[in-house]
């Protein structure tokens, strides 16, 4: 497993779904409580639930979703978007998500780059996909079974993004130098 840049003290969520095996869940939050340590936290949440959960803005360090091993979880733009309001500025957000290679319209499954787009439009910056895999036979059986979709077409994508160093709304003094342009005589 990677460490996801985690270090004793942080704050860290674990977004998990139906589809999430439990004995995989328990197992990854053991290792992340590992690295945060005593100072540290490690939540588990229910990406269901996350709406609820009613978490104060700018909670968490690092946000994990679908990455319990096994997991076969979509993320809707008010999911990124809560993600992206808990989020510390300078937070990072890894999630993976099993992805379209073709594009079909009907699905809503989404493309690596409509993912990409959605992560984007939630708020978060230097989005970047981290890597491809295959899905095993079980995943695709999750993805059958969880999700209602079949397609031969399908990856798992693992993409990061970031917090922006400032709460989304927050505002600042610019300091702009404006010169009055004089009007060309004689123009009327």
């Amino acid at each position: 497993m990677a460490d996801f840049g985690i270090s004793a003290g942080q704050f860290v969520a674990v977004v998990w779904d139906k589809s999430s095996p439990v004995e995989a869940l328990k197992g990854l939050v053991d290792k992340l409580q590992a690295l945060t340590g005593n100072e540290g936290r490690v939540s588990v949440e229910n990406i269901k639930q996350l709406l609820q959960s009613a978490h104060k803005e700018s909670s968490f360090d690092i946000i994990l979703s679908g990455l319990v091993p096994g997991s076969t979880t979509l993320h809707s733009a008010e999911i990124l978007a809560e993600i992206a309001r808990i989020l510390r500025p300078g937070g990072c957000l890894f999630l993976k998500e099993p992805v379209e290679t073709a594009v079909d319209n009907n699905s809503k499954v989404k493309t690596a780059s409509k993912l990409c787009s959605a992560l984007t439009l939630s708020g978060l910056v230097e989005v970047k996909e981290l890597q491809r895999e295959p899905l095993t036979p079980e995943e695709v059986q999750s993805v059958r079974e969880h999700l209602g979709h079949e397609s031969d077409n399908l990856l798992f994508v693992q993409i990061t993004g970031k917090k922006p160093n400032f709460e989304v709304g927050s505002s600042r003094q610019l300091k702009l130098s404006i010169t009055k342009k004089s009007s060309p005589s004689g123009s009327h």
